[in-house]
């Protein structure tokens, strides 16, 4: 197999609109970090693949398919085999069409639309340089443990999910995989490849434009090998950053904070975190392997959906409110949802929600992409049960559509479970989840 890499510089000005935390209007002021597309561009005789890592937050599917058009057109690369793999800083534009059902402030002027169109050509020329840099590679393999991440639903002392607080002895994913590539002739570095799972978050709602912790991780690993560092974001719906920002909203509810960190320090903080436990699974490779045949597979996953409340539900809380609603800047979140659930349910059902995947794998390794913020059970799951050896879950690639969370989960409700109402007038079934993971088995078994 041949491997190329490329980065292009894909820092936005500052005034532009900041995506996350639900703030409307938050202007960038200054810029912590630039923002990166690092592309990992992998060929074996005719078939291609280009997984690159971008340091926005998402990517909704109609912008996805813009830039997989420029790529193609560009460098020839399959659409349907590039993957699009944000890392989910909230410090980035919101490179979203989409909207939060009920609100309408973040970014009113659509620069983040227009910015995205901006950069896509630099995106599909770094595709094209990759390209051109092709060499045969020998690849190493590791994982192992880190402390990046931490599960974010912490409970209050009445069991309720709230806060974003840390609790390291949840369930969570805690595993971290490295690739470490070669010129399998000169034996030269050629670039890197992290996987692991947290919110991109330690920055916090400050006004920097930042990659955030994963952008100093990034930086740490490249400076020490000279070499571009794909960073590809795992099951994040649960998971989010280890800081020491300590929170207490009340008695019942406190605990270090799992949500934003406090700024620059707290990005530093877990960005060398992660970087010590990727240079350490980096520096103890000595195996490489030079048979890494690539394949790939593209199907339709397809998934039950719902409105999220019944029609009498929508009308109750509609009565509810229509008597005081005209008299309040901005109708009630509730209220504006149950007008949005009673339109939906006057048209015709849509009961299946469907997206493109492709799963991509090389050797020992696959990639399955999810355009969700997944939650660690799955992770985990594919990971024990994939024909694989790692099997990495990314979270936010090719779509962006909230959260997915697990059974369990949605049982315990918080912010994960709510928020879901608020992206589309569907909320997928509670089952979505587990028939998300078996038809991404099916997928990989095809190929492995």
């Amino acid at each position: 197999m041949q491997v190329g890499f490329a980065t292009a510089d894909i820092t936005p000005g500052i005034g532009i609109y900041l995506t996350g935390y639900g703030m409307p209007e938050r202007l960038a002021e200054s810029i912590h970090s630039p923002l990166k597309a690092t592309v990992m561009l992998l060929k074996e005789g005719e078939c291609e693949a280009a997984v690159i890592g971008m340091d926005w937050c998402f990517v909704d599917w109609d912008l996805t398919q813009d830039i997989r058009r420029a790529i193609f057109e560009a460098a020839g690369v399959p659409e349907k085999n590039i993957l699009l793999c944000c890392s989910h800083t909230h410090s980035a534009p919101h490179t979203t069409y989409m909207r939060t059902l009920g609100r309408v402030a973040v970014d009113p002027e659509n620069k983040g639309i227009e910015y995205v169109k901006q950069v896509t050509p630099a995106i599909a020329e770094a595709v094209c340089r990759a390209k051109a840099s092709l060499r045969e590679t020998v690849a190493s393999f590791a994982a192992g443990k880190t402390e990046t991440g931490v599960s974010r639903r912490g409970m209050d002392k009445n069991g309720n999910v709230a806060g974003f607080i840390a609790d390291p002895f949840a369930v969570y994913d805690s595993n971290m995989t490295a690739v470490r590539f070669k010129d399998a002739e000169t034996r030269e570095d050629l670039g890197i490849l992290i996987h692991c799972s947290a919110h991109n978050t330690a920055m916090g709602a400050d006004r920097n434009i930042s990659s955030d912790w994963c952008g100093v991780m990034k930086k740490r690993i490249g400076h020490y090998y000279n070499v571009p560092v794909v960073f590809t974001n795992g099951a994040i719906g649960d998971v989010g950053p280890r800081t020491n920002r300590w929170m207490a909203f009340s008695k019942e509810c406190f605990g270090y904070s799992a949500g934003g960190g406090d700024g620059v320090s707290s990005a530093e903080e877990v960005g060398y975190r992660a970087a010590s436990d990727a240079l350490r699974l980096l520096e103890n490779m000595r195996d490489y392997r030079s048979d890494l045949p690539l394949k790939t597979n593209t199907v339709t996953i397809t998934l039950p959906q719902e409105p999220p409340i019944s029609e009498e539900d929508a009308r109750k809380i509609i009565a509810q409110y229509d008597s005081r609603v005209e008299k309040e800047a901005e109708p009630p979140l509730d209220y504006q949802l149950a007008k949005i659930a009673l339109e939906t349910w006057k048209q015709p059902p849509q009961p299946e929600f469907k997206f493109e995947q492709t799963v991509v794998a090389f050797g020992p390794l696959a990639f399955a992409p999810f355009p969700f913020e997944m939650f660690s059970v799955f992770s985990l799951r594919l990971r024990k049960y994939g024909p694989f050896q790692y099997t990495l879950l990314t979270s936010n690639t090719n779509g962006r559509n909230a959260y997915m969370p697990d059974r369990g989960a949605i049982a315990c409700g918080g912010y994960e479970v709510t928020c879901r109402e608020t992206i589309r007038p569907y909320v997928l079934k509670p089952e979505a989840g587990d028939l998300a993971v078996a038809q991404t088995f099916k997928s990989l078994e095809s190929i492995s």
